[in-house]
């Protein structure tokens, strides 16, 4: 199935709820209806840009029980970590936890994050992949969000994914780069520059709610509740330029990878409902 009309999948930000865009991802290629763009942010960019360098559906679907982990597997068990840790994300999140408080703050060289998603793709340009992908990160020095549309995959997604407290930040030159979602969780005007006629949301955004004043007491709850807010600020103005919004309800905290298979086939049945929608969005044939 080839769509009429060049057309861009923009894959939000949000910890474990992007797990979502796994069986997104997974319906759209059963189908044969293969962006020609992915954009994305944070988990969005890192589910989007494995995609877009080859790893199937069925393989990311592999890596949410952590197969392909054999060798940062027995790296992680020498460490104690591993026997903690139930798939992939989770295994990149207990690992960067243990050496972002013993180590200067800001990665300016390959860490097992990266050692991890090497072994996935080896070296790969972002200007060499099979798919257009582009994603962002928020550079602290000068407060501009960055776009990267070129250079090395692994260390574009390794800057994205940088979660404030979660995973440390990444040095490139002179800047200091953290989770592109803290500016833009949906990059969907870029995904336009790119060169896309249209852009198809994926949003598992959770709708900004009260919280207990007990509930705010850690500085990564802070932290982590000042980063939702902002991001709520700016995400409803940003998602009307979106053509076609899949709006996929995962009620998951950003960190809870407790069942990640559960959170990816909601992805997949929201893609299935929503395929004809789609469709006729990118004028898209059977």
């Amino acid at each position: 199935m080839k769509a009429s009309k060049t057309w861009a999948l923009v894959l939000m930000g949000g910890g474990a709820r992007g797990l979502a865009h796994i069986g997104v991802l997974r319906l759209l290629e059963k189908k044969g209806l293969v962006p020609d763009v992915i954009a994305g942010t944070s988990m969005g960019a890192l589910v989007g840009g494995l995609f877009a360098a080859g790893l199937s559906g069925a393989k990311l679907t592999e890596m949410l029980d952590g197969m392909g982990l054999e060798a940062a597997a027995d790296k992680a068990r020498r460490r104690g970590l591993f026997h903690r840790s139930r798939n992939l994300f989770e295994y990149l999140l207990l690992t960067d936890t243990k050496n972002r408080f013993i180590s200067k703050i800001g990665v300016d060289k390959e860490d097992a994050i990266e050692g991890y998603l090497k072994s996935c793709v080896g070296n790969v340009r972002i200007e060499d992949l099979p798919i257009k992908f582009l994603c962002n990160a928020v550079d602290l020095v000068s407060g501009r969000e960055i776009l990267f549309t070129r250079g090395k995959l692994i260390r574009a997604l390794r800057a994205t994914m940088s979660l404030p407290l979660v995973f440390a930040p990444v040095r490139m030159g002179g800047m200091l780069l953290l989770d592109g979602g803290v500016l833009d969780s949906a990059p969907i005007e870029a995904a336009k520059a790119a060169g896309a006629d249209v852009a198809v949301l994926v949003d598992i955004h959770r709708p900004l709610k009260r919280v207990p004043k007990d509930r705010l007491k850690s500085t990564f709850q802070i932290v982590q509740r000042t980063v939702e807010v902002a991001s709520a600020a700016s995400f409803e103005e940003r998602a009307r330029h979106a053509d076609f919004v899949l709006r996929v309800p995962v009620d998951q905290g950003v960190l809870s990878f407790s069942e990640p298979r559960r959170i990816a086939m909601i992805g997949e049945r929201v893609a299935a409902a929503s395929l004809e929608g789609l469709k006729k969005a990118v004028d898209a044939c059977p």
